[in-house]
């Protein structure tokens, strides 16, 4: 997941033939002797990388460790680049920065940029409305080489396969580079100027010593902070700086013995096989880098180690195999094209599976080529460039400009189609029109139709996507119990109840707040994303796993302070892993069990506990059909609607409620019917957009609710 970071040309500067001088110090790097004039071994080490990457996002399950491939690049970049700037010091006693960053200006920028520029105006073709203000953003991240840390401000989940991932999220691991680019030169540069005037050797000593240090704060930091916070860690820089580290560690270390080819052809295979072994038994569940990233990095640096032996037995002539080297050759442009081609197709056109992944494929292949020959080598091959350092980064940076005004664009059109949206929710909210949102599938009545309503979709999908749930002030807090009210306030309330469970919960809360205010109650909201009241331990990465868990328990010592708190309203997702159970029963009958020990464990102030039958789920693509059926003037709620038998699971909680073995009174509230009928659920009822994404309700939605809601409770 990395940029091919050497073309041969480099490559061979590297491995030229060495002075005397140089030939007579044995502490030299092996990288900048004669021995090393070609290295197959690298080109190869790209090709299995790029080949590994690819795969496990074409085809998830056939290699589903293959994002160790972003490692296998990130090792070769420290060593190869590492290498040519130690052989600068040597030869000039300096490292010309410009020089350097100029260089990586023109190999890694023209292919990059003119990526993101198609990728850019094909997201603003294709690509319905509601989705351009995260993949713009990202895009605009990827062209500053801020990526990554975008994903992991945004918690990225890597691993997941939906509909609305970024076409650009693999630009992660070119930001990580470049920021590696940026720092490495820096920190050498110091070292350098630390050690002026000491001999050769001392100065290579010191070089080895800083970047040593250097290496094992950043691996020690990988191996704390991934097992914390898995998500972030796997994007931020710090946890991944040691993997360079090492390589260049290993550019800057002395081949003082001469090993046997035989034991060389040993070592790469033992490299080639590490690589191999966690590509196919890593997978996302796999916490990544940490310790676990230790396998690929330390079977590349073996792979790079052993070199190329010419004897019998080694790997050396499948290595140098044309195609092995060809797709070494391309591979910064695959990995460039592939993932906005898996993501940009589908809004294009639907194709049944094989028949996509060979398509991705092929076009993979002629764009990368494509780009190779018309964008990468020409610019990385001008002269008047390659003369002019600072010509070459005004240019990089004029170009960057000009791809970052192209999402800024697209930016202030959502802006300005959110502000219209928002005016139209505001005013068709405002007339209180007849059948509007539940009202149109009353539970227990007759449907009610609006001619008026016709058309309507409130809020837009791009007002929907850029809302968040139902906002609720914190009023208290309590270990991780976040609080909020709703209602009437405190003093004046007949009743104080609460809203408890996970963001399904909080959906609910412009329903409950319609209650509230009628009834005289003051409401609490407690609520934790992700995390559903329940005694049964979700399958999470750490550390929500951990936070999910003492949030139940901090909300059994919530309520224990909150004796005026007598009902109890609960309501969570369907769905999920329960630790310790496999399979769909297992993990049904945990979460039934989880649900009844937790309610038991409630202090005996709480007299009732009322479960809310969880809301069906859309697919990851239907506010794209909605927005889709908007533009072509179709009805979205027959076009987009899902089968009931996909949409609603059963929900444990219900089971639970129920069932026999409740040790204090449950109730159940289900309002299904004013979102499905026996056969769908719909995305749009009554003119009011149900969802704002797969399974969470529009405020607009929820607040229409209410009025149903309140006779469900009149009823218990």
């Amino acid at each position: 997941m990395a940029t091919q970071e050497l073309d041969t040309t480099e490559q061979q500067r590297i491995a030229r033939e060495s002075d005397p001088v140089r030939d007579a110090l044995p502490w030299i790097p092996a990288a900048l002797r004669k021995q090393q004039r070609w290295r197959p071994e690298i080109q190869a080490l790209r090709a299995l990388a790029v080949t590994l990457v690819i795969a496990s996002h074409i085809w998830p399950g056939l290699v589903p460790g293959g994002f160790v491939g972003v490692d296998v690049f990130f090792a070769v970049s420290g060593f190869l680049i590492t290498s040519l700037l130690v052989e600068e010091i040597v030869e000039e006693g300096r490292i010309s920065l410009a020089g350097f960053w100029a260089r990586r200006a023109r190999r890694i920028l023209p292919a990059a940029l003119a990526t993101l520029l198609v990728t850019a105006i094909a997201t603003m073709i294709v690509v319905p409305s509601h989705r351009w203000d995260t993949f713009l953003t990202e895009i605009a991240a990827s062209a500053a080489y801020v990526e990554n840390w975008q994903l992991a401000h945004s918690a990225v989940d890597y691993f997941a396969r939906s509909d609305g991932v970024s076409p650009v999220q693999h630009y992660w691991s070119l930001s990580v580079e470049e920021q590696f680019y940026l720092v490495w030169p820096l920190l050498l540069t110091g070292a350098v100027l630390l050690t002026r005037g000491r001999t050769p050797r001392a100065r290579i000593t010191a070089l080895t010593v800083t970047m040593g240090t250097l290496t094992a704060v950043s691996l020690w930091w990988s191996i704390f902070h991934t097992p914390h916070d898995p998500e972030a860690a796997y994007f931020v820089t710090p946890t991944r700086a040691w993997e360079f580290g090492l390589g260049g560690v290993l550019a800057l270390l002395p081949q003082r013995h001469i090993v046997p080819p035989f034991a060389r052809a040993l070592l790469s295979w033992l490299g080639f096989a590490a690589i191999l072994t966690a590509a196919f038994a890593y997978g996302p569940d796999t916490i990544f880098p940490g310790v676990a990233a230790l396998l690929p990095i330390l079977g590349t640096l073996a792979v790079i180690r052993a070199g190329a032996p010419a004897v019998r037995g080694a790997p050396t002539r499948l290595l140098a195999w044309g195609p092995v080297q060809k797709t070494g050759d391309l591979s910064y442009s695959l990995y460039l094209w592939h993932w906005p081609l898996l993501v940009l197709i589908p809004y294009v056109v639907h194709l049944p599976d094989g028949v996509f992944q060979a398509v991705v494929l092929e076009l993979t292949v002629l764009l990368a080529w494509l780009s190779k020959r018309w964008i990468e080598d020409p610019v990385r091959s001008m002269h008047g460039l390659a003369r002019r350092p600072r010509r070459t980064l005004a240019l990089a940076g004029f170009a960057t400009v000009l791809v970052l005004m192209v999402p800024a664009a697209g930016a202030l059109q959502v802006d300005h189609q959110l502000h219209q949206d928002r005016a139209e929710t505001r005013a068709l909210v405002g007339e209180h029109p007849r059948c509007f949102g539940a009202a149109a599938r009353p539970p227990g009545g007759a449907l009610c139709n609006n001619p008026d309503l016709a058309g309507k979709v409130v809020p837009s999908p791009v007002e929907a996507a850029a809302a968040a749930n139902t906002p609720c002030q914190v009023t208290e807090s309590l270990g991780r119990v976040r609080a909020c009210a709703f209602g009437v306030p405190a003093a004046s309330a007949r009743e104080s109840v609460a809203v408890v469970g996970d963001s399904h919960a909080s959906h609910w809360r412009a329903a409950f707040d319609y209650v509230a205010k009628a009834r005289g109650w003051h409401g609490f909201s407690v609520t934790h994303t992700g995390c559903p009241f329940t005694a049964a331990v979700a399958k999470l990465p750490e550390p929500q796993r951990s936070q999910c868990v003492q949030w139940n328990r901090d909300t059994v010592r919530w309520f224990a302070k909150h004796p005026e708190v007598h009902r109890v309203f609960v309501a969570g997702h369907t769905g999920g892993a329960i630790v310790g159970a496999r399979g769909a029963a297992a993990r049904f009958a945990a979460q039934l069990k989880g649900y009844r020990d937790a309610w038991a464990s409630l202090p005996a102030t709480v007299t009732q506990v009322v479960v809310l039958r969880d809301t069906p789920k859309m697919r990851s693509a239907t506010l794209d059909c909605v927005q889709q059926a908007m533009n072509g003037a179709q009805d979205p709620a027959r076009t987009c609607a899902v089968p009931r038998a996909l949409a609603l699971e059963p929900d444990p909680a219900v089971a639970a409620a129920n069932g026999p073995g409740a040790r204090r009174p449950v109730a159940v509230v289900d309002l299904t019917s004013t979102l499905c009928d026996r056969a769908s659920c719909y995305p749009v009822v009554g003119g009011a957009l149900t969802f704002k994404d797969v399974d969470h309700l529009t405020t607009v939605f929820a607040a229409t609710l209410g009025p149903y809601l309140q006779a469900a409770v009149q009823r218990l």
